[in-house]
């Protein structure tokens, strides 16, 4: 009876020790340092292409901090506190994104989030027009060109989704032709208020785009380089027949930038049959045939003209004069 009082002591004595012990592990949930802590990890993606995006920012708006993506787009949260939690997930060029999760003592959640790309307008361009013209005067107009792609897709573009826009205020709608092809639009100086192209000089230009879901992108500006005035003028000349070959003679601008020709031959009912550019500006005439392609042209009656183009691809172009092969 007596050794099984002394074992009732040591038991009663070791509980109470063990009820006595420190309970410093932060695991332990009856331990003072206890936190309720949990972890979130994912990764973010571009919406559609399922591709990752690096360096987003995801932030737990309720804790106000932040990780950054890897080049996978993957991001972790090693320890936030439990309960719902309100993040937010911003890239540039992105439309933010705003999600929330429920974090489990101990636990991992794992999240996937989708970000929808806004376009982006890749290159621009801005080509001024002048064309002589006999009757009823120079004819002036500037053609735009713009690539524009989308994170998403280029199916993310709609109909009348990128415009041309002057000084933030006037917008003209450039139309699609084509994934390798620009948006492009040809604008005739009636568009314009003042009913000029100068109209458009030191003005600032953008390429604005937006996708179907309204995420929009401004390209930064550009500016027009330069409107021709001045042009080359042709010499007017007649072809005899018997001639294998002929000259066409011009005068050439007074102008100090660099430029080149451009020489256009029109049959004047079957129209253009021979373009030649790049000529150098030290040049006053082409003489026919120009190239060894250049078969003896047939009878008829020819107009011509000679443009002079500057190395921005700006270009005038004279009246046209014509010429007869008999």
């Amino acid at each position: 009876m007596k050794i099984v009082s002394i074992y009732l002591f040591i038991i009663l004595l070791l509980n109470g020790c063990v009820s006595d012990a420190p309970r410093d592990n932060p695991l332990d949930p009856q331990s003072p340092g206890f936190a309720k802590k949990g972890n979130v990890t994912g990764r973010i993606l571009i919406a559609n292409v399922s591709v990752g995006i690096e360096n987003a920012t995801v932030t737990s708006a309720t804790e106000n901090v932040s990780v950054q993506t890897d080049g996978l787009g993957y991001f972790s949260f090693p320890s936030l506190s439990s309960g719902k939690q309100t993040f937010i997930c911003t890239k540039e060029n992105f439309t933010a994104d705003t999600f929330s999760v429920t974090i489990q003592t101990g636990q991992t959640v794992e999240v996937f989030r989708n970000l929808n790309g806004a376009p982006v307008t890749t290159f621009k361009q801005i080509l001024t027009r002048k064309i002589d013209r006999y009757f009823p005067g120079p004819e002036y107009f500037v053609e735009v060109f713009a690539l524009v792609s989308d994170p998403n897709d280029i199916t993310d573009l709609v109909v009348d989704s990128v415009w041309f826009v002057v000084a933030d205020t006037i917008r003209y709608s450039l139309t699609y032709f084509g994934p390798s092809k620009p948006f492009a639009a040809t604008i005739y100086k009636i568009d314009f208020p003042t009913n000029t192209i100068q109209w458009l000089i030191g003005k600032p230009l953008t390429i604005v785009s937006k996708d179907k879901y309204n995420a929009m992108n401004i390209s930064d500006p550009f500016t027009v380089t330069r409107v021709i005035e001045q042009s080359a003028a042709p010499i007017v000349s007649n072809v005899d027949s018997l001639s294998t070959s002929f000259e066409l003679k011009w005068t050439p601008p007074d102008v100090t930038y660099n430029y080149t020709y451009t020489v256009t031959v029109s049959e004047i009912i079957r129209g253009t049959l021979k373009t030649y550019t790049g000529i150098s500006s030290v040049n006053e005439s082409l003489v026919y045939p120009y190239t060894a392609n250049d078969a003896p042209l047939e009878k008829g009656n020819y107009v011509w003209s000679v443009t002079i183009v500057d190395d921005f691809g700006n270009y005038s172009r004279s009246k046209e004069s014509t010429f007869t092969v008999k």
